[in-house]
């Protein structure tokens, strides 16, 4: 197995260790949701895509809790790693998955029974509710994998085993294929079919990333052991992130009941095929700051400053020209990234829906340039334990500028305003981000007078 120096070896050599299989495992979980699209779509047409794009806001919601205590927790871990205290990462990762999984299966099935509820809260119309309903019938019965999976995903990263997490992303994703495939072409299972294929697929990876932590092949274990008080610093440093995840799903709430008063359920169908495609191109610019994050974790447990400056460096670097880059990418092969979702009889039916569908990714994903560098900076400053700093960028690129915006540009410009919010507040909240970073050179982190503190957790007696 390759071995790894990281108090030693440059920053470069190990940000692509972690990175490459953190974007294999991103683009493998993005899989998911993409096919989920793409299946629906091309199977049982536009209103069905419609009906899972009402559904989408349940996701971020679900990653949002899990963001909670993993990223929380593996950024802990990963700094008592970095000050060679093994037993006290042992005692975060055991408790953290214990709380996680009994709390996700009582969410589960809380969430299971309010379902025709919930189906409305989220915006469904009439006409689209029973798909709605069917869809998250399955979705709130799997939940815990859901959330067990990404959990388990983060802390085999934090350690040192990236290759196991993309390998488990991997299998999850390619049974989600197959699976879409059998239960709605082969069976005709109908729209609960594409749910099932995702909660198995996540129900797999799981699994593997399991036997790891069972079989004591790292660090990390369990014991017999479980520490409250490791849970709310688990959660306090994973709060950041998990709002970002949270707002992701007011975001999305707010945009499918704003584009449904305008423009109804092909508005909606729209929405959907510009959030399914730009997965891919939110899932690299993530594992970028995924990549960063057990570097600059375990550098300033292990008091290196001028790596941690190093680190940051680099990485705003990188989200930059990646960010760019994809972005040109996108831009010359929008129309086939499209016609992946709509069935091949839609010129006939909607000649227009192609064309405008290319021209509001065009202008939506102008926001990706900017969101990778807010990304970026976000979860670097959670990972040095930075907190407020963390937060006040991630409030800012997820949600305070477009609950603003969105309203009064949709308004003013109707389906373009929608789709000019996003760009717009990318750019602000990336202001945001040189005010906080400049702020940072002054009187914090990176300031000649920051004397690390440590984190507030203590071993439980």
């Amino acid at each position: 197995m390759f071995d790894i120096d990281l108090k030693n070896d440059s920053i470069k050599k190990l940000f692509f260790y972690y990175f490459i299989p953190s974007l294999c495992a991103m683009i493998a979980l993005s899989t998911y949701s993409t096919v989920d699209g793409i299946f629906v779509g091309k199977k049982l047409g536009e209103e069905a895509l419609g009906a899972i794009s009402i559904c989408w806001p349940v996701f971020p919601v679900l990653i949002a809790y899990e963001l909670l205590f993993s990223l929380g927790a593996a950024s802990i871990v990963s700094y008592f790693l970095g000050k060679n205290e093994v037993h006290r990462a042992r005692l975060i990762f055991s408790s953290v998955f214990y709380f996680v999984i009994i709390s996700t299966l009582i969410i589960g099935v809380f969430l299971y029974i309010f379902v025709d509820e919930i189906a409305l809260l989220l915006g469904s119309s009439e006409a689209l509710k029973p798909l709605v309903v069917d869809y998250l019938r399955v979705i709130f019965f799997g939940s815990v994998f859901m959330v067990l999976h990404p959990l388990c995903d983060v802390f085999a990263i934090n350690d040192k085993r990236p290759i196991l997490a993309m390998g488990a992303m991997i299998v999850g994703s390619l049974a989600n294929i197959i699976l879409n495939y059998l239960f709605l072409f082969v069976f005709e299972m109908g729209i609960h079919g594409s749910a099932l294929a995702t909660i198995t697929g996540h129900a797999i990876g799981f699994l593997v990333l399991l036997q790891h932590f069972l079989f004591k092949r790292g660090k990390l274990y369990f014991v017999k052991r479980f520490s409250l008080s490791a849970i709310i610093s688990s959660a306090k440093s994973g709060i950041p992130q998990s709002v970002s995840e949270l707002s992701a799903a007011i975001v999305m709430l707010l945009f499918n009941t704003i584009i449904m008063g305008i423009a109804g359920e092909r508005g909606v169908s729209m929405y959907g095929i510009i959030m399914y495609s730009g997965i891919i191109f939110f899932t690299v610019l993530l594992s970028i700051a995924q990549g960063i994050q057990p570097i600059a974790s375990f550098s300033y447990g292990a008091g290196s400053k001028e790596r941690v400056r190093g680190i940051f460096l680099f990485s705003i670097s990188v989200s930059v020209l990646v960010g760019v880059g994809i972005y040109l990418i996108f831009y010359g092969f929008d129309a086939y990234l499209v016609r992946l979702f709509l069935k091949s009889d839609i010129a006939s039916r909607d000649p227009y829906l192609l064309g405008d569908t290319v021209e509001a990714m065009n202008i939506y994903y102008l926001g990706y340039i900017f969101l990778g560098v807010n990304i970026t900076c976000a979860i670097f400053f959670q990972s040095v334990q930075r907190t407020r700093s963390s937060f006040i960028i991630t409030i800012c690129y997820t949600l305070i500028f477009l609950v603003f915006l969105l309203p009064i540009l949709s308004k003013e410009y109707g389906l373009t305003g929608v789709w000019l919010a996003y760009p717009i507040s990318q750019f602000l909240a990336f202001l945001v981000v040189v005010v906080v970073v400049a702020y940072e050179v002054k009187s914090g982190i990176f300031s000649k007078h920051f004397s690390k503190k440590g984190v507030s957790w203590q071993k439980k007696k």
